[in-house]
């Protein structure tokens, strides 16, 4: 029964779409659609849990990863969830008496390490 339910859940990663940067090329696609493990690190909030939803309106899964477990998900999840980012402002003087606001860079709030066996 374990292993029928697994290859469901299988199915239904392999099945969602992938949101954000789409990919080139069907290679592109294969590779990323691939299901690796990865290790989950919240480096803002060490030891809390994240749970999002994540797909389409129709086909859709809620993940929640907790701090050190590990998952099988796909390369894009694993992107998608490392792009989550704060980011860093720099305020400058614009020459008119005002401060101008510019991005510098971003500070990442989640890191999905891919194990390796």
């Amino acid at each position: 029964m374990a292993k029928i339910k697994h290859k469901i859940e299988t199915k239904k990663l392999e099945d969602l779409p992938i949101i954000g940067e789409k990919p080139e090329n069907e290679r592109e696609e294969k590779y990323l659609k691939e299901i690796c493990e990865y290790e989950f690190q919240n480096i803002k909030e060490p030891g809390s849990s994240i749970s999002f939803p994540y797909g389409s309106t129709k086909n859709y899964i809620v993940f929640d990863f907790k701090h050190g477990q590990k998952y099988k998900v796909p390369r894009h999840i694993a992107r998608h969830v490392e792009k989550c980012s704060t980011p860093i402002y720099k305020w400058k003087p614009d020459g008119n008496g005002s401060l101008e606001k510019n991005i510098t860079g971003t500070d990442s709030r989640f890191q999905m390490r891919p194990v390796f066996k």
